[in-house]
């Protein structure tokens, strides 16, 4: 019996020191599984961070465009305004000119009827 008790001592003892190395090694996976979470959630911080500010940058771009329109919109009026103001200019310029030339045909062909009617009007007068 003092055999079996020592072969039982060493087989606890075995089975102890078989224990003793699995918690080691239980151990150092847990220290690694703290590091990797520590390292998750720094990435996760980071990413949070960036999707932030991508979602900053994206409503500044859009704030941007849409005053870039508002201001080429109104630009736009003002050069049909500045268009519509300039056309009409023209359009009563040209009609001054399109009178006066009527005036000089209708006075150029009066003249021209005039002397025509000279050598009639000079045989009258004789």
């Amino acid at each position: 019996m003092p055999e079996e008790i020592k072969t039982e001592v060493e087989l606890l003892k075995r089975d102890m020191e078989l224990l003793s190395n699995l918690a080691e090694k239980f151990d150092v996976a847990i220290d690694k599984l703290a590091a990797v979470h520590q390292s998750v959630d720094k990435m996760l911080a980071i990413h949070e961070n960036r999707l932030h500010y991508q979602e900053t940058q994206s409503e500044l771009i859009h704030q941007r465009i849409s005053d870039m329109k508002k201001e080429m919109m109104d630009e736009i009026k003002d050069l049909k305004a500045n268009n519509t103001k300039e056309h009409n200019t023209v359009v009563e310029r040209l009609a001054a000119i399109e009178k006066w030339r009527w005036i000089v045909v209708g006075a150029s062909v009066m003249f021209g009827f005039i002397v025509a009617q000279m050598e009639s009007l000079s045989k009258i007068f004789n």
